[in-house]
């Protein structure tokens, strides 16, 4: 084919752009390949060795993580109630259970029963939505923030602290007992209106006139007659929130 003189620098234009957008990646938009950059076959078999094969970045802990630790583990004497070491964030099966995880025998710390009363840590019921418990009454699974008048199972207190939630339960048979619990009523609503993560509920699992608080890894466990608002409020106040691996606390409550 006859190539004309006025055509050659064109055609010679054209074939140089042509290889600098092949093999260079130059004018690569989004969606273009830079062949230049693509590796070779390789053969059946011979395939990159362990030895050279990338290892996939190690997982960082959150910073929710992290201070879930360090509240997991603090002991001290200045924060509200006593410290029971943690018994795992395991789940059970989904309510209903065949039978309730039982309580540690004294001094024993397990991972298939509780080391205190209320727990305060270890096997908890999945979330699960709302159930119908025994008695006919509806609840969600783990619990939300409120008030019940009757008993959640056991096994979702570990939940509702895991989700940096503070559980007061009590049982009374007395009349001075349940006039105690109207007025636990009113300071437990006024603590949740400020932003507080409270379930407060009957406890069969207690003595008779017995009230009692449990966050993750600390408990405080008192008779009735021995009540004080500041007791129930410090307690309240220093551990809502305060355990928060899940970050549910992403507004502080107003104190």
């Amino acid at each position: 084919m006859h190539i004309s003189k006025l055509m050659f620098p064109a055609l010679l234009l054209f074939l140089v752009l042509a290889n600098l957008v092949l093999y260079s990646g130059v004018f690569q938009g989004e969606g273009a390949v830079n062949l230049a950059s693509r590796a070779a076959p390789t053969a059946p078999g011979a395939g990159v060795s362990a030895e050279s094969a990338p290892t996939p970045a190690p997982r960082t802990a959150s910073a929710a993580e992290l201070a879930a630790e360090r509240a997991e583990r603090d002991q001290s004497d200045r924060l509200p109630g006593r410290w029971v070491p943690s018994q795992g964030r395991q789940h059970t099966e989904q309510y209903p259970l065949p039978h309730h995880i039982p309580f540690c025998a004294q001094d024993e710390v397990s991972t298939d029963c509780y080391a205190s009363n209320p727990p305060t840590s270890g096997l908890h019921l999945p979330v699960q939505g709302t159930v119908l418990l025994e008695g006919g009454h509806r609840l969600r699974i783990p619990p939300d923030p409120g008030i019940y008048d009757f008993a959640i199972p056991r096994e979702a207190i570990p939940h509702l602290e895991e989700h940096a939630g503070v559980y007061l339960g009590y049982r009374c048979e007395s009349d001075s007992c349940n006039t105690t619990v109207e007025r636990v009523k009113d300071l437990v609503d006024q603590e949740i209106s400020l932003g507080a993560r409270v379930v407060m509920s009957p406890d069969p699992d207690l003595d008779p006139d017995t009230i009692a608080l449990a966050s993750w890894t600390r408990v405080d466990s008192f008779g009735a007659a021995d009540y004080s608002d500041d007791r129930v409020r410090r307690f309240i106040k220093a551990h809502s929130c305060r355990f928060d691996p899940e970050w549910f606390c992403k507004v502080p409550a107003i104190n």
